[in-house]
């Protein structure tokens, strides 16, 4: 990562934690789907793994870790800290709108299939099965969309749902990741456009790790 962004995302976790410490412990509690841990924290489920927060320092640590102080991404750090900062309660409706729909996602569009649908695409597009494995493992459940999707439950109450059509003779293989028409309501359409990133990133790793 180049010092610039480095820092770009230290300054942003040190405001994300910040914001943090804005909200009380039971108001997080009660909007975000997390469970109560301890006197002084909680633990939220992200992209289908459990993270221990505590309360109100914003320190992160995953609680399957093997090892104590095992690091967490920063990105996901700061998108953990936004979606208890900022989410509403609101429950997922299972309406799907496309990135460009989110406000001002259009302007982003290209950027955000450059960087997450299209590595996908890539990966994916001629092994359906290890998209599959790949999907379930992140906690996925299938959807009737494209040739093969999921819905990935990347927060209690946020969603996204990814689709793949397979590349055949005739066409290249495509990705559409799609946003549960309630996203916006939760977090704004940057940290949106990171956590889409980010989920692009694990599906992969969650075949390539070995």
């Amino acid at each position: 990562m180049a010092k610039e962004d480095l820092k770009k995302y230290r300054d942003a976790l040190e405001h994300a934690k910040q914001e943090f410490t804005k909200r009380s412990l039971a108001k997080m509690l009660e909007l975000s789907g997390a469970e109560p841990h301890g006197e002084s924290g909680l633990v939220i489920r992200y992209g289908g793994k459990l993270y221990q927060v505590q309360y109100p320092g914003g320190e992160i640590s995953p609680c399957e870790s093997k090892e104590q102080g095992d690091w967490v991404e920063i990105t996901d750090q700061i998108l953990i800290l936004q979606y208890l900062t900022e989410v509403c309660g609101v429950p997922p409706r299972g309406t799907w709108i496309s990135f460009r729909e989110l406000p001002w996602g259009n302007n982003h569009y290209a950027a955000f299939k450059l960087e997450a649908m299209d590595p996908l695409a890539k990966r994916f597009g001629s092994s359906p099965a290890e998209f599959t494995l790949a999907c379930l493992s992140l906690g996925g459940k299938k959807l009737a969309m494209g040739d093969l999707a999921f819905i990935i439950p990347v927060f209690p109450r946020l969603h996204l749902a990814c689709s793949l059509w397979l590349a055949d003779e005739e066409w290249p293989a495509r990705v559409n990741i799609l946003f549960d028409v309630t996203a916006s309501m939760h977090l704004s359409t940057e940290s949106l456009n990171v956590m889409g990133n980010n989920m692009a990133e694990k599906i992969i790793a969650e075949i390539d790790k070995g």
